[in-house]
């Protein structure tokens, strides 16, 4: 039986769809969308299986646990739609503007990249031992390993303080992710690897990172520059890993330029 995800659509104009990260759901970036989004753009929030009030998908492993989540997100897409993944999002956004040229009309990457992990000659990215400690401290309190990733993802940058504060407040009510979402999640992170497809890609694409993003070096925006020559990228100064809440307008209207100048 397919799964249906949760969506909240909201705006007018152009259809734009947002997919988040993992240990997220729709609420974390639904108020800067409604904000700095929806008077442009007929807005889509997509929200991952097993997080938010999406369904699980049932236990499945391996290329089947992704095989699986992009049905499922493809099934979710408006018909013609602009398409922004952050972080985890973005590695699922990469793979269904390759294989639904004609669904998604753009691509935007925000703090993302094409491979999450170190690997031989890749050294952008989260070391295997930091997955590894993720994974191993999943099963033993997946509340507090969310709670630290939150952590993690502002550190370094701008108002990271106070952020953190907002951040934990605004999540405690919310419901918290399954743990087959989130250990399917981090085995995404940990396999997926976009590097050699990337040039395949022939929508316009722009990748957004923050400058201070302790989970992905902008050192990257060289080597993309080579992986995938037709991208634009652009770099938020003092951003860390969730640009649109410590930088709302900016990352917006970086965004907005991208797709009133090259997509819409």
């Amino acid at each position: 039986m397919a799964v249906i995800l949760n969506t909240h659509t909201f705006g007018c104009g152009p259809s734009l769809s947002l997919i988040h990260g993992w240990g997220a759901q729709n609420s974390v970036w639904q108020d800067w969308a409604q904000a700095e989004l929806a008077a442009d753009f007929t807005v889509t929030l997509i929200e991952l299986p097993g997080f938010g009030d999406s369904p699980k998908i049932e236990a499945v492993a391996g290329e089947a646990i992704n095989e699986a989540w992009l049905a499922a997100l493809a099934a979710a897409l408006p018909p013609k739609t602009h398409l922004l993944g952050w972080s985890l999002g973005g590695l699922m956004a990469q793979q269904l503007a390759l294989r639904l040229p004609q669904q998604v009309q753009s691509l935007i990457c925000l703090a993302t990249t094409p491979r999450f992990v170190q690997a031989q000659g890749w050294s952008w990215a989260v070391s295997p031992a930091l997955m590894a400690d993720f994974m191993k401290a999943l099963g033993v309190d997946s509340v507090a390993l969310v709670q630290r990733f939150w952590k993690i993802q502002l550190q370094g940058g701008d108002g990271a303080r106070q952020l953190i504060k907002h951040l934990t407040a605004h999540l405690k009510d919310k419901k918290i992710p399954t743990f087959a979402a989130l250990l399917q999640g981090l085995e995404l992170l940990r396999d997926i690897d976009m590097r050699d497809q990337l040039a395949q890609i022939q929508q316009p694409t722009l990748w957004l990172f923050g400058e201070k993003d302790p989970l992905i070096p902008p050192d990257l925006a060289r080597t993309l520059a080579q992986l995938q020559p037709s991208a634009q990228i652009q770099t938020i100064q003092g951003a860390a890993h969730l640009p649109f809440a410590s930088h709302p307008e900016q990352t917006a209207d970086l965004i907005k330029g991208f797709l009133f100048n090259e997509a819409v």
